[in-house]
């Protein structure tokens, strides 16, 4: 007899791979992933080493005084903390959202600037046909009316 399970169509698989995102506005979005890895917390620190190129996320208390919150978003399973003037400030390209896997060296969640970067601009869906009948324009209503 089969074991049946039910699709729960709003679920989606959950992703191992440390993965941040780098947007367009210079905010890091961290996966879940990610932020297991760096052990949930509610700051972080971010780090740079500018000879390497490399990005580094170190779990901060509320007190540190270089701290950034992290704050989940809306789905529960992304995590985001500021850093346009982190970016600003090294000189790190922002305007384009682009997607790295992280690594965990030390304790510090480190993404790889040099490393392949996927672009992570949203892809939206094509809007579904109106089953609703066109829209009349607004000069021939006058003259049909």
């Amino acid at each position: 007899m089969p074991n049946w399970e039910v699709f729960d169509r709003k679920a989606r698989p959950s992703v191992k791979q440390p993965l941040v995102t780098l947007q367009g506005s210079g905010t890091f979005s961290m996966n879940e992933a990610s932020y297991n890895a760096v052990g949930r917390p509610d700051q972080v620190e971010l780090l740079y080493d500018k000879k390497d190129q490399i990005i580094g996320f170190r779990p901060a208390s509320e007190k540190a005084p270089h701290s950034y919150p992290i704050k989940p978003q809306q789905n529960g399973r992304t995590f985001q903390t500021g850093g346009r003037a982190f970016c600003s400030y090294y000189g790190i390209e922002i305007g384009k959202a682009r997607r790295f896997a992280g690594e965990m060296i030390d304790g510090v969640l480190a993404i790889d600037l040099k490393g392949e970067a996927r672009d992570a601009k949203r892809v939206s869906r094509p809007k579904a046909e109106s089953k609703k009948s066109p829209r009349m324009p607004v000069e021939l209503r006058a003259v049909s009316g």
